[in-house]
This record gives structure tokens, C-alpha cells and sequence, in this order.
């Protein structure tokens, strides 16, 4: 072979080589972008094997049509990938999945939760891994991602926010309308909540009808106060407190209304929708709840919810739903990729007119708040938006175990078995007694 064949050899092996390298440089990159847009800018080598991403509900609730429509959105998006969603019961609620080794790689939760994750080695700081995939924080309200951080000892994000809770008070339009009585209105105190209830409490055609409760008796009367239970700083008792006082005697007033006392069996959400003999129920959202009853002849209305003269407009802890991933899951990536599909616009979009309050700043998706739902079409819905969520609280681990206590010792107040210094002080005894013994575990 002559000298000049041989270059000749060489420049055809050379214009193979990078022609097959162009080859696959092109499939790869037309894999990436068959993920979509804001996919990030890492890709695993391993992102187009389908892969199955677990999900477990934790004290919260995915209703089938959020879970169809993130589910129907991910598979448009990213088909690779199938969330499986388990749903507590026998052997499979989040301590029991965890005992067996089968922690999930997300955990639907609320930010309320997040603190006792602590101790269970279930915080992970989504910080890191939103940077390293281009996933945008800046898109969600402050006010959410700040309710989500209250957990967090620095900065850290254990979770990432879907939608929040509301409180608001709902009315039976018919019931006043028969006891002549003016609608309740926008902008009431818990005092003038308490005497229209006076009003509608009647005992009629042997009906016996309810002008008011307060949905879950004191504890969403008491947020409003930053009243707390259990000082996180000290983890001691603080419920012998002017606030905790307040609640106290607000609650047993509306409870002490002739005829207003809550029947044994009974429950507020029944008596307002089925029995149709509560006048007011003061509570989170029961707009889904309420369609069948609406359908049923329940002629409701909504306004805005009552607040305390010193805080005005403000109304109880909004839980924030947030889903957290694990950090012992191994497919991180493509867990966030799930979370990714179930807050963006157009899912967000979907849950706000299904009447969710979206976690995004996007004006356009919560303009089309309950705009799904015909049965809300003359509801004064907007009003609920005339009040704000008192900023989360940092709670006590012990939290719950002690509001427990505080009910129980409320019911004994209210049903004058104790006045209410005594209530109090039983209260913090046994809330730092249960601590105590809890430490001991």
C-alpha cells in the first residue's frame, strides 16, 4: 500500500469514528429531551428503565382525584416512571412499611408532622438536590415554604409544599331564614359569633337545633393565640396561660348556650350536612364533603372565620400537605421528578378549581379556586381569603399527646366538674408527667 493509500485509509477510519460518535451523541441527547422541559440538568444513566416510585400517607389524605390526576400527569411527562401510593391500613401505615424495610421514597405528610421525623432518621433536606435538578423554589408562596421550615433547627426544607388547610364558617341559610335571624358576615369577632348563635339555638317541633360549634372543640379556638401546650424551647407545660384561659371560657360559652351542648353520638360535620340542625360549624374545608349534601337540599352558605379582637383576620394553623422525600431512598432523582409533575401549573391548576389551595404564587391557578365545582358557583367563596393563617408554630414533639390531655380537661371544665384554674393547673401536671415518661422510652 502506497504511503498516500494509507493516509487516505486513515481519514476514512477517522470520519467513521466521529460519525458514529455524532450517531450517539444524537440518541442521547433526543432521550433527555423526551423527558420534558425542567427535567434538570442531571441526568441518570439509568432515567428511561421504569422504575417504580413508592409513596405512603402519614396523618394526611391523597383523595382519588388528586391522586388520579398527579398519576395521569406523570405518565404523560415522565412514562418511565409509575407511583405506587399506598394508603394506611393492616401492615401498611408508615411505622409498620418502615419496620418491614420498606420505608417509601416519599412520604405524603403535613408540615406539622415533620418535627417527630427527627428522632425516626426521616429528615431530609430537599436544598441540595432541588439545585442540582433545576427544580425552582421560587415559584411557591413564602408564607408555605416558611410553614414547611418550621421544623428545621437552620434553613433546611425537609418537604416541599403542595397546598394548605383554611379555616372558614359555614351556615345553614335555611335555619335562619326560620328563626328570622340575619346571615352571618364577614369580619365577626368569636363574641358576636356567640351571641347569634343565642339566636338560632331553638328547640323546635322536637327538633332540637344547635346555633354553633366549633368544629374541633379548643384546640383551632386556641392557634390563633400562638396558644401552645408545650413550650418547644423548655419542653415543659404552658397551658397555665391568660390565653389558654381565654379559650377555655370562648369555648365553654358557646358549649353553655341553652340547648347548643353537643349530643353524645353525634358530630358537628353530621349534624350540618346529614341532620341539617347546626345553624354554624366552624371549620377546615369541606367544600368536596359538601356536594352530595347540596345535591340533598342543604341550603349552605361560607363566609369569613371568626377572629379575637386583638387578632383580627387571623385564623388558625394552616397545615401545609408537603411531600418529603426519604433519605434512605435510592432513587431521589426521580422522586423529586414526582413531586416536580404534582406541583406544577397545570396539576396545581386542576387541584385549585377542584378546591385546593394551591402552594404556588401563580395568580392564574388560584384564580380558577373551585371553578370545577358548580354546586360552588354563588358560594361567597372569596371569602375565606380575608383572613390569614397565624404563622406555624415550632411545637414540642410531645404536641399531641399533650393537647389530648388539654381536651380531656377542657371536657371536665365544661361540664363543671372543675373551674377552670384547676382544669389548668391538672393540665400542666399531667402534660410534664406524660413527658417525663415519655423520655424514660
Amino acid at each position: 500500500m502506497t504511503q498516500q493509500m494509507a493516509r487516505g485509509s486513515r481519514r476514512r477510519q477517522t470520519l467513521i469514528a466521529i460519525s458514529a460518535a455524532a450517531v450517539l451523541l444524537s440518541a442521547g441527547c433526543g432521550s433527555a429531551a423526551d423527558l420534558g422541559e425542567g427535567a434538570g440538568a442531571k441526568k441518570p444513566s439509568n432515567e428511561l428503565k421504569p422504575i417504580t416510585i413508592s409513596a405512603a400517607l402519614d396523618n394526611t389524605n391523597i383523595d382519588a382525584f388528586t391522586e388520579q390526576t398527579i398519576k395521569d400527569a406523570l405518565k404523560a411527562k415522565y412514562p418511565h416512571i409509575t407511583l405506587d401510593l399506598i394508603r394506611p391500613g393492616k401492615g401498611t401505615t408508615l411505622a409498620e412499611l418502615i419496620t418491614a424495610g420498606m420505608t417509601p421514597d416519599i412520604i405524603f405528610t403535613f408540615n406539622g408532622n415533620l418535627a417527630q421525623y427527627r428522632t425516626k432518621q426521616l429528615e431530609f433536606d430537599h436544598r441540595e438536590l432541588a439545585k442540582t435538578q433545576n427544580f425552582d423554589l421560587n415559584r411557591f408562596d413564602e408564607t408555605m415554604i416558611r410553614d414547611t421550615r418550621v421544623s428545621s433547627p437552620g434553613d433546611e426544607l425537609y418537604g416541599i409544599p403542595i397546598s394548605r388547610s383554611f379555616h372558614a364558617l359555614y351556615y345553614n341559610k335555611d335555619l335562619f331564614d326560620k328563626f328570622g335571624s340575619a346571615y352571618p358576615k364577614e369580619g365577626m369577632l368569636w363574641s358576636d359569633v356567640v351571641e347569634l348563635a343565642k339566636k338560632v339555638t331553638r328547640l323546635e317541633g322536637g327538633v332540637q337545633y344547635r346555633g354553633i360549634d366549633p368544629g374541633a372543640g379548643i384546640i383551632w379556638i386556641s392557634q390563633p393565640l400562638s396558644a401552645a401546650a408545650v413550650d418547644y424551647k423548655t419542653e415543659k407545660a404552658s397551658v397555665r396561660t391568660d390565653q389558654w384561659k381565654q379559650v377555655f371560657e370562648l369555648v365553654k360559652s358557646m358549649y353553655k348556650v341553652p340547648g347548643n351542648m353537643i349530643q353524645p353520638g353525634h358530630t358537628p360535620n353530621n349534624d350540618f350536612m346529614q341532620e341539617k340542625n347546626l345553624a354554624m360549624l366552624a371549620s377546615m374545608n369541606l367544600f368536596a364533603a359538601l356536594e352530595t349534601p347540596t345535591k340533598e337540599g342543604l341550603n349552605w352558605d361560607v363566609t369569613q372565620y371568626p377572629s379575637y379582637p386583638e387578632r383580627r383576620n387571623i385564623f388558625a394553623n394552616a397545615s401545609v400537605q408537603v411531600m418529603a422525600i426519604t433519605p434512605s431512598s435510592k432513587n431521589k432523582e426521580d422522586a423529586l421528578r414526582v413531586i416536580e409533575v404534582a406541583v406544577s401549573d397545570e396539576v396545581q391548576r386542576r387541584l385549585s378549581a377542584d378546591g385546593q389551595i394551591t402552594s404556588l404564587k401563580s395568580d392564574a391557578v388560584k384564580a380558577a379556586f373551585g371553578s370545577s365545582k358548580p354546586y360552588l358557583k354563588d358560594k361567597n367563596i372569596q371569602s375565606i381569603f380575608k383572613s390569614s393563617p397565624v404563622p406555624y408554630p415550632i411545637a414540642s414533639q410531645y404536641r399531641s399527646k399533650a393537647e389530648d390531655i388539654v381536651n380531656k380537661k377542657f371536657a371536665s371544665f365544661r361540664d363543671d366538674q372543675l373551674d377552670v384554674n384547676t382544669a389548668l393547673l391538672q393540665a400542666e401536671e399531667e402534660i410534664n408527667k406524660m413527658i417525663e415518661t415519655e423520655r424514660l422510652k
